[in-house]
């Protein structure tokens, strides 16, 4: 039986500030026909800026489920099954989608039941290591596993991901998971008039043309371990070296940071006042104002999918150094657009910015990489492109055949 129209239920977690909601709002926008598709997800956190911007910024309006948290919370949790249930059922999709944990969880169990013709789930990141302790993080993984199985695909961004779902983990076999990179709409870093706006950026927090910016962004929570940051900040003041540190983003450990700034002397400022050192920037919509006025872009999490920001920084030309973990090394080139150092490891991170600071030809040559990398790898054509492919497979071998259209 052929069909004209296709109908995909896309579910994420929460529309916060992230690669995540990049993804589902650009395959939204440009999956193309004979693809259509209903956009669902949760709430933010407190302490996360609302990102429903972005989808709107694509003429996308999504549905909101206010229950579908990302906090373990049993009741809610049974609400937001609920509804999202009804809605599946309301709009009779062919294919459901679900991104990242919660929603892969919940959306899973509901679609098998309403028996969705094809189910697919994709991982950004996961919640095996470095977020909870050995017992949840065990329950997790079997809840995973359960979950596969419901699924006629498991999508990972990564190869290296890909090997710890199928080997580490043993979530899915290797045929059921499909590397697919995150892809993002590189045109606003493309076409940024990057020295107006690092003139603008530094001139606007006083940095001199011989002091350092150093770059963080993300959610100021334990598994992005923004406290090994503030240690690298102490040891490089210690060492007398001229920067100034930006943090963009918030979150739990805000106050654990001021207070280690405030014990050890450290001037900050939450606005462009002279004097700081460290200046919080909280959540920024346009990262593209303040990427060009760096110099090195910084990275201490614990556990990483494909974080945005290290995509980013090399289309922005910003040189990377940061823990090596999760995917990271899949999205970076090692000594050529990123220099790693072990998790945690806060002398390994000092040393690698240090030799950024006194070798300028070497990171000039790191700069000269990371464009044409990210262009080459993250596109969100190719995102499009390699979706499509899959869907369709996936499809055909439900006895669904379509017209494939056009993107």
């Amino acid at each position: 039986m052929e069909n004209k129209s296709i109908r995909i239920f896309r579910l994420l977690n929460r529309f916060n500030l992230g690669g995540p909601t990049y993804n589902v709002s650009i395959l939204t926008r440009s999956i193309g026909s004979p693809f259509e598709t209903l956009l669902v997800g949760g709430v933010n956190q407190v302490y996360e800026t609302d990102s429903l911007h972005i989808p709107h910024s694509m003429g996308i309006e999504p549905i909101v489920i206010p229950e579908l948290k990302r906090s373990l919370l049993p009741w809610q949790d049974y609400k937001a099954y609920k509804k999202i249930k009804q809605k599946i059922k309301e709009y009779n999709p062919h294919i459901f989608h679900s991104h990242a944990s919660k929603a892969g969880a919940l959306g899973r169990f509901a679609a098998k039941q309403l028996q969705v013709p094809v189910i697919v789930h994709t991982f950004h990141g996961h919640v095996f290591e470095a977020y909870f302790n050995k017992t949840l993080s065990s329950f997790f993984v079997h809840t995973e596993r359960r979950l596969a199985k419901l699924s006629d695909a498991i999508i990972a961004l990564s190869e290296r991901q890909k090997k710890e779902l199928v080997e580490k983990y043993r979530i899915a076999p290797e045929e059921k998971v499909h590397i697919i990179p995150n892809g993002f709409d590189l045109e606003p870093y493309l076409k940024n008039h990057e020295e107006e706006k690092r003139v603008l950026f530094r001139n606007t927090y006083g940095v001199r043309d011989e002091e350092f910016a150093l770059g963080w962004v993300g959610r100021l929570v334990s598994v992005k371990n923004p406290m090994m940051f503030a240690h690298v900040i102490h040891e490089l003041l210690k060492l007398q070296k001229k920067f100034k540190a930006f943090i963009v983003g918030d979150g739990v450990f805000m106050k654990e940071m001021v207070n280690y700034f405030e014990k050890h002397q450290i001037p900050y400022s939450f606005f462009p006042i002279p004097g700081a050192v460290v200046y919080f920037l909280s959540w920024q919509r346009d990262i593209t104002s303040i990427l060009p006025g760096l110099d090195i872009m910084v990275l201490t999490s614990n556990n990483e999918g494909t974080p945005v920001s290290l995509i980013e920084a090399q289309v922005s030309r910003l040189p990377i150094v940061s823990t090596n973990v999760g995917g990271i090394q899949d999205i970076v080139i090692p000594n050529k657009t990123a220099l790693l150092s072990s998790r945690g490891d806060v002398e390994a991170m000092v040393k690698n910015i240090l030799f950024l600071m006194e070798n300028p030809a070497y990171l000039f040559e790191m700069k000269k990489h990371g464009r044409d990398f990210v262009v080459k790898h993250f596109s969100y054509e190719l995102l499009v492109e390699r979706m499509r492919n899959l869907y369709f497979d996936l499809l055909l071998k439900k006895g669904i055949t379509i017209t494939r259209g056009d993107v």
